[in-house]
């Protein structure tokens, strides 16, 4: 159910941003959605996320390259947690200073921390605030950078979230 609200968040926030996609498939990237669904435009990129998180074939695809997926496929996933950050900076800001919530626990997994971890990353998050928005002109690309930071450097979080 985690993974299933995490795809619908970021679909939407992939869904949303203003990037253009040249690669054939739509804002939820290549895998069995863009194959059923298309890259068109708008909330049924939600579904096709959806389709390709829970059938596998994303993953699947980027390595083997099938399923509509290229070498710009693995572009797209490395980028994802910054244009998650990007279209999502302000919920993230108010999440990591309350130390709760969905859009934290999305950014938790796009940084590679298990499900588990979600609680440890979002103390982190609520007791390095300050340090993360470092002053009211704090960019999501710097505030990305500090969180990467802080949990490749944090005893529990070092070991257990693969970035």
């Amino acid at each position: 159910m985690r993974k299933l609200v995490m795809l619908t968040v970021l679909g939407l926030s992939l869904t949303f941003s203003s990037n253009g996609f040249a690669a054939g498939y739509g804002a939820a990237g290549c895998g069995l959605g863009s194959l059923v669904f298309g890259d068109e435009a708008g909330i049924i990129q939600i579904f096709a996320a959806t389709t390709n998180g829970t059938s596998g074939s994303q993953t699947f695809g980027i390595t083997s390259g099938t399923s509509n997926c290229d070498s710009s496929g693995l572009i797209l996933s490395e980028k994802e947690d910054d244009l998650f950050v990007a279209n999502n900076f302000e919920n993230l800001e108010k999440e990591m200073a309350v130390g709760e919530g969905e859009n934290l626990e999305t950014l938790a997994g796009l940084l590679g921390c298990p499900s588990e971890k979600s609680p440890v990353f979002a103390s982190y998050a609520q007791k390095n605030y300050s340090v993360i928005f470092a002053s009211t002109q704090t960019t999501p690309n710097e505030m990305l950078q500090v969180v990467r930071t802080g949990v490749s450097t944090h005893p529990e979080l070092a070991g257990a979230c693969v970035q």
